[in-house]
């Protein structure tokens, strides 16, 4: 309750202010109930100029002293300063803006060459009782310092790149990629109406003449919901809502890659969907690092049956609708489902909340909690499995797992929760296969499946893989364009003029960057080369993006690819993947020292890094260095045991250096281990004995 407190007083103040926002004075006009709204939300308030009104924190000669780090805010000729003191280095800057307000407030400074960069101390602007009023640093005492990508004036903290695209409107990032510098501009600084209402602008324009033309795609939620029981599930009554609203949602509120440089845009068109993978999220498809909520929705059955954002958030204020279990109420009826027999828990305590147990929370930034909205329902017993956080245990914290698990078969005797994404990740291939397959399973958990095993899935079910590049969904179009790349030319080849003509531009690029890969690209051209050149202009200023740059110019352009590889290693000294084609492309040019020298670079920022001993190894073989060459190889499989192929070339070097003792040992192991993989069945050969006279 303080916070809330705190939040509605934080906004008060600021109301008193004008906000920047010229088009939502227009809107005013004939939509006063929805700017108000608009106006005491977070969105209005999610960048604004630095000003007496806008910066929450004390600069009134606040310090902060953390490990290797200290701080002065003060205000000076009418600026906002901070001294600041790292590694021994003194340093003087001007806040810019403020960035967000509750429970935490950000600060924006101009570090040159137009780079906003995000502060890594910030403001608790929670209550003094919750803990609040106080400055506290994001980052742990020294991981990031200065020079290190993560550092508040590296590559990741900066706001041009990572931030600016959702707490802006009408955004145009402008980056130069050869002089690595921004102009970046905006509409309007915060998150505005047309952010969501693309055509707000002309709408009001022709209010003003007595005309009517739409605000943008109509985003309302539309029919009804039946209350559902523990008999019957809610039900759906008239039009379905249209899926643009989640996907205008979803565009910010979730973690995925821009495609293009349009302004605002949507899901599968101006941007892609990061899936279910390892780190982002749990086995069992629980968050775990900063994905925001799209992911998180898309898996739950809520989403399937047509559940949209407004169901349950008011689009303008983006506060719940109703208070407390009123909220899910309004479609789970509470004589069922808001009483002891069903949450066993006392009744109005936190524990017989909905949102405990089927919206745990989990804390970013230090003091943000944020909810899950994959709405599953406590499974201990897959919890422990999954590594993943146990709900029950967010209450009850000084209990263990093993206590959960019991509660549960005491509590709920006949509790039976199905855990299909975390039970099917560890299913044989056929299963994975005819999940799939299967319409009726979430799409993102089918795509995110499909990528991970697209090269065991090519071998065994390749029909499986071009079927679902003619699915309805886009998830799975794009994540099956992906997985073609493990397909012979001959079968992909057909399907070429389809993913290139897609409607949704997250397919065409996929389906670009398969067919450059395996070398099937059409002649004619289609615009796509076009669109995908833009993205990775879009994306010059991470790693990944010069990464990519690299990988589309390795055989046109291999110097230019190996100046961008370098850049991405001076943006991130252990981006991972820059490490691997910069080796690739070194090797290619028989440059084996050189690639030697920077695997060891990597490895010193890296020491247990599997994939850079793996290719090491490899290396060092190419140069007849076999005793640190098998070391190598060596290793990288005891790093990395789950993956065949680093067994399977390991086995392939004890065979061929002369080792065959421990080569078949080892064969026989990966058998037993990896029986259905074909690299490691083709193995089977070198057990048996050479004819007689004949070495193997």
């Amino acid at each position: 309750m303080n916070h809330l407190i705190t939040f509605v007083s934080l906004l008060i103040l600021q109301l008193l202010q004008p906000v920047v926002a010229n088009e939502a004075e227009r809107c005013l006009q004939c939509h006063e109930q929805e700017t108000r709204e608009w106006q005491a939300s977070q969105h209005a308030h999610s960048m604004q100029p630095a000003s007496t009104n806008t910066l929450l924190g004390n600069f009134d000669h606040g310090h902060f002293v953390s490990e290797g780090l200290e701080a002065e805010f003060y205000r000076e000729e009418g600026q906002y300063r901070v001294n600041l003191i790292e590694a021994g280095q003194k340093t003087r800057w001007t806040v810019s803006y403020s960035f967000g307000i509750y429970p935490l407030q950000q600060y924006l400074i101009d570090i040159g060459d137009g780079k906003l960069q995000a502060l890594n101390i910030a403001w608790d602007s929670r209550s003094a009782d919750a803990g609040g009023q106080r400055w506290f640093r994001l980052d742990d005492p020294g991981h990031q310092p200065p020079g290190a990508p993560l550092h508040w004036r590296g590559v990741y903290q900066n706001w041009n790149s990572m931030c600016a695209d959702c707490h802006s409107t009408g955004l145009s990032k402008a980056y130069s990629p050869g002089q690595d510098r921004y102009d970046t501009r905006f509409e309007q600084i915060n998150v505005s109406c047309s952010a969501c209402h693309a055509d707000a602008s002309v709408h009001a324009q022709a209010a003003q003449q007595g005309r009517t033309l739409p605000a943008g795609v109509d985003l309302r939620a539309r029919g009804a919901w039946l209350t559902g029981t523990t008999e019957q599930k809610p039900q759906h009554t008239g039009p379905l809502s249209s899926s643009a609203q989640v996907e205008t949602c979803g565009r910010c509120h979730a973690l995925r890659t821009r495609l293009d440089q349009t302004p605002s845009g949507r899901i599968h068109n101006q941007y892609r969907l990061n899936r279910l993978h390892s780190p982002l999220y749990f086995p069992d498809g629980r968050v775990r690092e900063e994905v925001f909520v799209l992911g998180s929705f898309l898996q739950s059955n809520m989403h399937r049956a047509g559940v949209v954002c407004s169901n349950c958030h008011n689009p303008h204020s983006a506060q719940p609708i109703a208070e407390g279990n009123a909220l899910c109420g309004q479609c789970h009826a509470a004589a069922s489902f808001d009483r002891r027999e069903h949450h066993r828990h006392p009744q109005d305590s936190t524990g017989a909340q909905c949102i405990s147990c089927h919206m745990p929370e989990r804390t970013y930034m230090q003091v943000d909690p944020r909810r899950e909205h994959n709405f599953t329902t406590p499974n201990p017993v897959t919890a422990q499995r999954a590594g993943s956080p146990d709900p029950c245990l967010a209450c009850h914290d000084d209990q263990s797992r093993e206590w959960s698990i019991q509660q549960l078969t005491q509590l709920w005797p006949d509790h039976r929760e199905r855990a299909d994404w975390f039970e099917i990740q560890q299913a044989d291939l056929p299963a994975m296969a005819a999940f799939i397959a299967d319409p009726a399973s979430a799409p993102l958990y089918r795509a995110s499946l499909l990528e991970q095993q697209a090269p065991a899935l090519a071998q065994i079910a390749p029909a499986l893989i071009l079927e679902q590049l003619q699915s309805p969904n886009p998830l799975l179009r794009e994540s099956s364009w992906t997985a073609a790349a493990n397909l012979p030319v001959s079968a992909v080849r057909p399907h070429a003029n389809a993913g290139l003509h897609d409607e949704r531009l997250s397919v065409r690029l996929a389906a670009f960057e398969t067919l450059l890969r395996i070398r099937a690209l059409p002649t004619e051209d289609t615009g796509v080369r076009r669109e995908y050149e833009d993205y990775l202009t879009q994306q010059a200023d991470r790693p990944a993006g010069r990464t990519l740059s690299a990988s589309y110019e390795l055989t046109t352009q291999p110097a230019i690819a190996e100046q961008n590889l370098n850049i991405a290693l001076q943006m991130d000294n252990a981006y991972q993947p820059a490490y691997i084609l910069l080796t690739e492309l070194l090797r290619s040019q028989q440059r084996f020292d050189e690639a030697i020298e920077l695997l060891k670079r990597g490895l010193e920022v890296m020491p247990d890094n599997a994939n850079l001993h793996h290719l090491r190894g490899l290396t060092r073989l190419q140069l007849r260095q076999i005793p640190p060459a098998l070391d190598d190889l060596a290793l990288a499989w005891r790093q990395a045991p789950d993956n065949a192929d680093f067994g399977y070339r390991y086995a392939l070097a004890l065979y061929h250096t002369g080792d065959r003792e421990r080569a078949h040992l080892l064969i026989s192991q990966l058998l037993q281990q990896f029986p259905q993989h074909p690299s490691i069945a083709r193995l089977r050969v070198l057990l048996k004995p050479a004819p007689s006279g004949r070495p193997r």
